[in-house]
């Protein structure tokens, strides 16, 4: 039996070593990006066939052609030699937005904002917050992405680097230090049309620090409230603000909350994170009873739990009853499932709606993709809904 070497190993790691270490991972990840995306603006959007335009705006073969012939609606370019189509995203839209049946926001009314939220990273938090902006403006809106988690990674998948190239002037951070009033100033434009970002870069962390101060200076300080202010301006301008938020409950997930009309929860039938969720709830009730007017006063259109990651296991399916039984009617019976569509999507910092067409098997990628395109129709249902109720704009 060979024993185990005692010889004196030196594992230890000074803060030197760990700041080489940081710019050596930071200079790969750059190397990386380079090599699989364009110069600025370095994602493309997706092209979309004749069919896939048809789809999106519930039309038949014969009407669709009958409106290209038209020519009131942009008619994509030739593919090649033969007679197919091909149409850009901002063309995708432009017919969604005219020949789709998607209804109308009323003049009176503001977009409403949704954070998706959880207490617990790896649960597909970000990846479902993008697909959800990007699949409903394929329905027509227009959205505003909130990246409120510092590590950048819905900002990434927006097409820009983090800390490369977002200084903090472009993130929350102006409007947490008080220097502006409202967020008007934040928001950029992507790659996908009719998609604005509010970009995140590790400075973002300074506002859990910054938020705590503030309240130590001023106890009547609301500091739960500071992003549902920022915000307001900017809702006359976008039917739907998504917010995504780090993986805990801090300073900037508690606002993003409080800003917020409704929630959507990913989570994955896992025990682990069926605790995690508890918890999370648990901690923001907690809270918000401390608040003062919010218990009496906050109320949202709606709160979802989608389930991701899912698997056909009997171990999942014991779990989804046990979420079923929590959660009642706001679990959502959309289910993502588990896949190597998405990680195929993130390996190139994308998602499965910057694919133009399926990468690798197409069945894997339909059946990954519709229960996104139904969560971003579950949602619209569900703005849409809010938008026509006879109360005023609030």
């Amino acid at each position: 039996m060979l024993k185990a070497s005692l010889e004196p190993v030196d594992e230890s790691v000074s803060i030197g070593m760990l700041l080489n270490l940081s710019a050596r991972a930071t200079d790969i990840l750059e190397q990386i990006r380079d090599a699989m995306l364009e110069p600025y603006p370095r994602k493309l959007p997706p092209t979309f066939t004749t069919s896939q335009i048809a789809a999106l705006c519930h039309l038949d073969k014969s009407r669709f052609q009958y409106l290209l012939r038209k020519g009131d609606l942009p008619i994509g370019t030739s593919s090649g030699t033969g007679r197919s189509k091909v149409f850009s995203l901002e063309d995708a839209i432009t017919w969604i937005q005219k020949e789709g049946n998607q209804s109308k926001r009323p003049e009176n009314k503001r977009g409403r904002v949704i954070t998706v939220g959880n207490f617990k990273g790896g649960v597909a938090k970000t990846t479902t917050a993008v697909s959800l902006a990007q699949g409903l403006t394929l329905r027509g809106r227009k959205a505003l992405l909130i990246d409120c988690d510092p590590q950048g990674t819905a900002t990434q998948l927006c097409g820009w680097a983090p800390d490369a190239e977002i200084t903090e002037n472009q993130t929350l951070l102006p409007l947490i230090y008080g220097d502006k009033e409202n967020l008007s100033y934040a928001p950029q434009k992507t790659y996908w049309h009719n998609l604005d970002l509010i970009p995140a870069s590790t400075a973002l962390f300074d506002a859990e620090f910054e938020i705590p101060s503030k309240v130590i200076q001023n106890s009547g300080f609301h500091f739960w409230d500071i992003l549902r202010k920022g915000i307001i301006p900017l809702t006359d301008s976008y039917d739907v603000i998504i917010i995504d938020t780090p993986p805990a409950l801090s300073y900037l997930t508690i606002n993003a909350i409080i800003a917020s009309d409704g929630i959507l929860m990913p989570c994955p039938p896992d025990a682990l994170d069926f605790a995690s969720s508890t918890q999370f709830w648990h901690l923001f009730s907690d809270i918000a009873q401390k608040l003062p007017g919010i218990l009496e006063s906050k109320r949202f259109d709606f709160i979802n739990i989608i389930l991701t990651k899912t698997k056909s296991d009997s171990v999942s399916k014991a779990i989804r009853s046990w979420l079923q039984k929590a959660y009642g009617d706001h679990l959502l019976q959309i289910e993502i499932p588990d896949s190597s569509v998405p990680k195929s999507a993130s390996a190139q910092l994308s998602t499965v709606y910057d694919l133009s067409k399926p990468d690798g098997s197409t069945e894997a990628y339909y059946r990954f993709k519709q229960p996104l395109d139904s969560l971003a129709e579950h949602i619209d249902t569900q703005i849409t809904r809010e938008w026509h109720k006879n109360k005023e704009n609030i």
